[in-house]
């Protein structure tokens, strides 16, 4: 009984009350909140940005969440702790695009992973996916920071400030490379027109 009464109150926990629990007492139970909490999350982002290798992502997100272990004492509760978990994971990313080049592995799993599902409005699922095929084509051509930058903000949905803190760039910046990213995306794709 009282397991349960207190894996219901570990469970109603912030992540920053967890990560104190973690960083002051190395609190086991704590960290194991926290990686149920995001580790899908993380290994989904980690999973796109290194182009579909699964066993590459795993083990990054398992690098990552040693990190969060080992530099626990680093944390600042008044930092959010989804904000210093991507900036982890994002700068052992920028380690490994300097080892290793994605880009083909990453262009292979888009090609694999299109829907060939059918619709009743065939020819509305074939602008989609011709828009979606461009998009990608797009996204694969671009650098690696830009790529991150545009998943952190489209695909995750995070808000400025929190891309700025995880790439360690004023918001400013943040700002100008998206609205120069999406102008150029808008550009190259500028002929479709798919109602979402």
């Amino acid at each position: 009984m009282r397991l349960s009464v207190f894996s219901k109150s570990i469970s109603s926990l912030s992540d920053t009350q967890l990560m104190n629990k973690v960083s002051a007492r190395g609190d086991d139970r704590a960290f194991d909140e926290l990686y149920n909490r995001h580790s899908r999350r993380l290994m989904g982002f980690l999973f796109r940005q290194l182009g579909g290798d699964g066993e590459r992502a795993a083990d990054l997100m398992q690098d990552v969440f040693m990190r969060v272990w080992s530099k626990r004492e680093m944390y600042k509760p008044e930092g959010e702790f989804l904000t210093w978990l991507f900036s982890i994971a994002y700068n052992l990313l920028k380690n490994e695009y300097r080892h290793y080049d994605y880009s083909d592995a990453y262009r292979r799993h888009i090609q694999l992973t299109h829907d060939e599902s059918q619709d009743e409005n065939i020819s509305t699922l074939l602008d989609n996916k011709a828009f979606d095929d461009a998009l990608q084509k797009e996204l694969r051509g671009l650098d690696p920071q830009s790529r991150t930058l545009f998943s952190l903000r489209y695909e995750e949905d995070m808000p400025i400030g929190q891309i700025a803190m995880i790439m360690d760039i004023p918001e400013g910046t943040v700002k100008s490379r998206l609205h120069t990213l999406i102008q150029k995306l808008k550009e190259k794709l500028n002929s479709y027109d798919v109602r979402r």
